[in-house]
């Protein structure tokens, strides 16, 4: 089995994991990953429980497709954040309900979801979220990229929409989407009004190995 055939099954992996545990529904969701002969992506209007290696879209260097069913609308932006982020290899941008819920009660800016669970601080504090941008939009595409072009930044939330993920392998980038899900849902759940981690122990937490 060569890389690609590798990584092919290793997306299709991924792509079942985020939909069980419940961050992608429908035909929501989309997976990119780096290869040496271009990317891999999820195929359009097609849900992630049923993506196959020969169902993946197979793109040149340039971005083209030339294998596979027809790449997602989203490829745009998967392509932007790669250009932006030459240090990772994997993008996940999911759409899991607590998310999207926690989304809708932030404000935009560059810290939105509070400290609340040592992983989301290690992983993924200061959480940035753009404002509502149409989805497979030039808007969305130039803005996120821009957002990933602090090296620490790692998540970047999507108000009504979901969340980018970033990771030097599909493992890292699911434990940071985990994260930000868990955090989400313990924001939700307590409607906000969660005690926070102390400021004085953020520093400490993401010094740890």
């Amino acid at each position: 089995m060569d890389l690609m055939d590798e990584r092919k099954d290793a997306l299709c992996t991924f792509c079942r994991l985020v939909y069980d545990r419940r961050l992608a529904s429908g035909t929501g969701g989309n997976i990119s990953v780096r290869h040496k002969d271009g990317f891999l992506c999820t195929p359009s209007a097609r849900s992630l429980r049923t993506v196959r290696p020969e169902t993946v879209s197979v793109l040149n260097p340039r971005g083209q497709p030339v294998k596979g069913e027809a790449p997602t609308r989203e490829l745009g932006m998967h392509l932007a954040v790669l250009a932006k982020r030459p240090d990772m290899e994997v993008v996940f941008h999911l759409h899991g309900a607590h998310i999207i819920a926690a989304s809708t009660l932030l404000m935009p800016g560059p810290d939105s979801l509070p400290p609340l669970t040592p992983e989301f601080v290690f992983h993924a504090h200061p959480l940035p979220m753009l404002p509502f941008m149409v989805p497979g939009s030039r808007e969305l595409r130039e803005a996120a990229s821009h957002s990933f072009s602090d090296t620490q930044t790692k998540a970047l939330l999507l108000q009504n929409h979901g969340i980018i993920t970033v990771g030097r392998d599909f493992e890292e980038a699911l434990n940071v989407t985990e994260a930000v899900d868990e955090a989400a849902r313990i924001y939700v759940l307590t409607q906000g009004n969660a005690s926070l981690i102390p400021k004085e122990c953020i520093a400490e937490i993401k010094a740890i190995p």
